[in-house]
């Protein structure tokens, strides 16, 4: 494998490449649970979309629209990625009447999926072995 900072590419070098990791300034990072970046739930466009929605602000407002202008991609392919991330669990869309009749629409983002309001137990199943004797 090439030495790290030698310009040459870890895998034309015949290894697997490497992970280098910049300086990290307190406050000024976000830390993201390794299980989002890995679920295989999630295309990557929307783990990429979550990732984002994670380090903005609480009071910070979802808007398919603002995203898609702060991005290369385009509002339909923002709203596709927002629909899985509902369908997955990790966002939620919340619709309210006002007092006029008039219905708004808020997202909640969260790091822990869930469903119907509750999280998703992800931890593995407990196997039987009654069967198999072992």
């Amino acid at each position: 494998m090439a030495p790290e900072g030698s310009g040459r590419h870890p895998e034309a070098a015949g290894g697997w490449g490497v992970i280098i990791h910049g300086p990290k300034e307190p406050a000024r990072f976000t830390v993201i649970p390794n299980r989002i970046l890995r679920d295989d739930n999630l295309s990557y466009r929307a783990r990429g979309l979550l990732v984002y929605l994670l380090s903005q602000p609480p009071d910070w407002k979802i808007s398919s629209s603002r995203l898609a202008m702060a991005s290369m991609e385009g509002r339909d392919a923002i709203r596709t990625a927002l629909r899985e991330l509902v369908n997955v669990g990790y966002l939620d869309l919340v619709k309210t009447q006002d007092g006029a009749g008039r219905w708004h629409s808020e997202y909640r983002v969260t790091d822990t999926p869930w469903y119907f309001g509750q999280p998703v137990d992800n931890s593995p199943l407990p196997v039987d072995n009654s069967l198999t004797g072992a």
